[in-house]
C-alpha cells in the first residue's frame, strides 16, 4: 500500500514540478529582444518622442546624405497597435541631433543643427523652439531658446522642460561643453536659469525617476580626455544638486530608457569596439544589474519607453552602416506580442546589423 502511496506522492510531485518549468519557460519567453518593424525612412539623428501610445521619429539626415545636406524636416509616428508607420505633418525647420520632450500631449523640439555640407561655417544651429500637436497635426513656433546648443539632452519634471549641459557650437574656438541648465514652462512660454550642473558636459544621458533628475555620463567640459563616468542628481524642489556613485562600466553612445524606478542603458561603444551589454540602473538604491543583451554589438539611435516596454529604433552595427530594425524587450518578462504581425526572433532571422560609414 505505501508503495503505491509513493508512486502517486511521485506523480504528483512531478506534474508540479513539470507545471513549474513551464512556467519558468513561459517567464523566459519574452526576456529575448525581438524585431517587430523596420524604420520607414533611413535616418539617423532624429529625435523621438511618445504620446498616447504612439512613437514619433522627428528631424534627422537621411543615411544617403554622409557629406550634407544635414538635417530634414520629416516627421512619421509609429502606431504600437496596428504596428503600422503614417507620415504627418513636417517640421518647420530642418534639424539634426535636436531634442524632443512632452508635456501634457505636447512634443517641444530644441536644438540641433543643419547645413548645405560638411564645412563648419555654413553649419545652423536654431534656437527656436517648435511645439507639435498630435491632436491637430500642426506645428507652432514657441519661445526662443536662451543660447544655441547641441549634444545636450532634456528633462521633463513637474510639467517644465530641464535643458541640461551640451555643447554651444562646433570647431576650433567655438567649441564650449556647458555646465549651463535652462527651465522651460510650457504653459507660460518662458524660460528662466536653473543652478549649474556641477560637471560640465556634453552628457551622454538626461533622464527622470520619481521627479529627480539624473545626468548619466559624457564627454568633459575640457574637450579633450576620457569619457566620463560621472553620475549627478537634480532635485526640482529643493533646486540642489547631488552626486551619486558613478557608472560601473566606461562606454560612451549608449541610449537610455526608463521603466519605472530603473534606467536602462543600451549598447554604445566600449575599449574601441560596440557593445551589446544593457545595464540597469536604480538611482534610489544606487544598484546596477544586467537584462539579456542586444542580438548585436551596436550603438543605438535613440530609445523608447511604452507600456513598461523598451523601443530601440535603429542605430549602428559592427560594420558600420546603418540599421533600420526597430527592437523591443518586455521589462515586465511577459510574451511581447504586436498586433497584426509575429515577432521575429533573432535566432531565426539571423539579420546581419549594418553600421553607417
Amino acid at each position: 500500500m505505501s508503495s503505491v502511496f509513493t508512486s502517486k506522492k511521485a506523480i504528483v510531485i512531478g506534474v508540479v514540478v513539470f507545471v513549474f518549468l513551464l512556467m519558468q519557460m513561459g517567464s523566459f519567453a519574452g526576456e529575448d529582444w525581438e524585431v517587430i518593424t523596420q524604420l520607414p525612412t533611413k535616418r539617423w539623428g532624429f529625435a523621438t518622442a511618445v504620446v498616447d501610445d504612439q512613437i514619433y521619429l522627428i528631424g534627422g539626415t537621411l543615411e544617403k546624405n554622409v557629406g550634407g545636406p544635414y538635417g530634414i524636416t520629416t516627421v512619421e509616428v509609429y502606431d504600437l497597435q496596428t504596428n503600422t508607420w503614417q507620415r504627418i505633418a513636417d517640421m518647420p525647420t530642418p534639424r539634426q541631433t535636436s531634442q524632443a520632450a512632452v508635456v501634457n500631449g505636447i512634443i517641444y523640439v530644441f536644438g540641433g543643427f543643419s547645413s548645405k555640407d560638411r564645412f563648419i561655417q555654413n553649419w545652423k544651429l536654431p534656437v527656436h523652439v517648435e511645439a507639435y500637436d498630435p491632436a491637430t497635426d500642426t506645428w507652432t513656433r514657441k519661445k526662443d531658446m536662451p543660447v544655441s546648443r547641441i549634444n545636450f539632452h532634456p528633462g521633463v519634471a513637474a510639467g517644465k522642460v530641464y535643458i541640461i549641459g551640451g555643447t554651444t557650437g562646433f570647431g576650433e574656438g567655438h567649441e564650449q561643453k556647458m555646465d549651463r541648465v535652462d527651465i522651460y514652462d510650457p504653459e507660460t512660454d518662458t524660460w528662466a536659469k536653473g543652478p549649474k550642473m556641477p560637471t560640465g558636459r556634453d552628457p551622454l544621458s538626461v533622464e527622470v525617476v520619481s521627479n529627480r533628475i539624473y545626468v548619466i555620463g559624457g564627454w568633459p567640459i575640457a574637450g579633450a580626455g576620457p569619457i566620463l563616468t560621472v553620475i549627478e542628481e537634480y532635485d526640482p524642489i529643493s533646486r540642489q544638486w547631488q552626486k551619486k556613485k558613478d557608472m560601473l562600466v566606461f562606454k560612451n553612445s549608449f541610449e537610455t530608457a526608463v521603466v519605472e524606478d530603473d534606467i536602462y542603458l543600451i549598447g554604445g561603444f566600449a575599449h574601441g569596439r560596440d557593445i551589446a551589454t544593457v545595464d540597469v540602473y536604480n538611482p534610489q538604491k544606487e544598484t546596477w544589474r544586467n537584462i539579456p543583451e542586444l542580438p548585436t554589438p551596436m550603438t543605438p539611435y535613440d530609445a523608447a519607453t511604452v507600456n513598461g516596454k523598451i523601443y530601440v529604433l535603429g542605430g549602428l552595427g559592427v560594420d558600420g552602416r546603418l540599421s533600420t530594425d526597430v527592437l523591443v524587450y518586455d521589462a515586465g518578462f511577459r510574451a511581447v506580442e504586436a498586433n497584426g504581425k509575429l515577432p521575429t526572433r533573432w535566432g531565426e532571422l539571423k539579420v546581419k546589423y549594418n553600421r553607417k560609414p
